[in-house]
């Protein structure tokens, strides 16, 4: 028995790149690749679609949590392309996840941007919606001088942009931001980033403005962040946070790199009965060790204990 008689091995290439999401056969890429887990179709999704109907309540930023390798960049993009183009809609190659996307199909306009220089978020994030604005022609420009709040400001760009965009919403974002938040942790500079981040969430409600940005674990508990709680907790107040379980995880390890027919698993099946007397749970759980076969079950569990953010991409590739 060969590997390549048993399934149909997908490698996973490279993590969705954010300033690629432009390309037409990138754009294509992601979305045919996109796999669903039940509790994305079930919670996420309908989530993000919620957050972002026009004229919706309540509604805030959106944090995507997600250790290296998990999809979270692939998520946020699949909900812009879909987003901003309604022809992306009959790509996606699951008809529920087309009928929960179809309300916001094609009815946004969207800046996208990763951070990696170590500057004031307000000053990268109004330089990148100012580079937005010019690009289609809108009337505003941020006053880095201004007195006025993050949040009167904000209103007043939406305001521009809807001006000359009235059928459209405006999305921006962000990936990685907790990498970026740490630095700014460690130069003394977290306590005046973390009001910025409240104000976007802010905007959100209300509006045709969507901020959504990607993280490896909640900014509210990571231990290096608890000296700000009081000022978390304002910023959780404006966010509504979604998170890869770990049964995802398998899941996308299931469907993209270790896909089989239902006769490749019958073989597998076939294979390892003569191994259940030897793992203690393999006869209860004999359909979870076919569908990650030739990956112990135990892979995710371990998957998910390495802190190492760099080597976390590495394994799962």
């Amino acid at each position: 028995m060969k590997y390549l008689e048993i399934l149909q091995f997908n490698p996973i290439v490279d993590v969705i790149q954010f300033n690629r999401l432009s390309e037409r056969d990138y754009q294509l890429d992601a979305l045919h690749n996109f796999v669903y887990p039940d509790y994305f179709l079930e919670t996420i999704l309908p989530e993000f679609v919620k957050n972002m109907v026009f004229g919706g309540h309540d509604q805030k930023g959106i944090q995507v949590i997600g250790s290296y390798g998990t999809g979270k960049s692939h998520l946020m993009g699949l909900v812009q392309l879909v987003a901003e183009n309604a022809d992306n809609l009959a790509e996606l190659r699951n008809e529920q996840a087309r009928e929960i996307m179809q309300p916001i199909a094609g009815k946004f306009m969207v800046h996208r941007f990763e951070l990696q220089h170590n500057n004031s978020l307000w000053r990268i994030v109004t330089f990148e919606i100012q580079r937005f604005l010019d690009s289609h022609d809108i009337d505003y420009k941020f006053d880095e001088n201004s007195l006025k709040s993050y949040g009167e400001q904000l209103s007043e760009m939406m305001a521009a942009f809807e001006d000359k965009y009235p059928d459209k919403g405006f999305i921006l974002a962000i990936d990685e931001m907790l990498q970026f938040l740490r630095l700014r942790a460690e130069s003394g500079n977290l306590e005046s980033e973390l009001p910025v981040l409240q104000a976007l969430g802010q905007a959100c409600n209300n509006t045709k403005f969507v901020f959504m940005f990607g993280v490896q674990e909640l900014i509210y508990s990571a231990r290096e962040f608890q000296f700000a709680a009081d000022m978390l907790r304002k910023v959780k107040d404006r966010y509504r946070d979604l998170s890869i379980r770990r049964e995802d995880v398998s899941y996308v390890v299931q469907k993209r790199l270790l896909d089989k027919t239902e006769q490749q698993k019958a073989i597998i099946r076939e294979h390892l009965k003569p191994f259940t007397p030897f793992f203690a749970d393999m006869h209860g759980n004999i359909e979870k060790y076919v569908n990650l076969f030739p990956v112990h079950p135990s892979y995710i569990e371990n998957f998910e204990k390495i802190k190492l953010a760099q080597s976390q991409r590495e394994i799962l590739t």
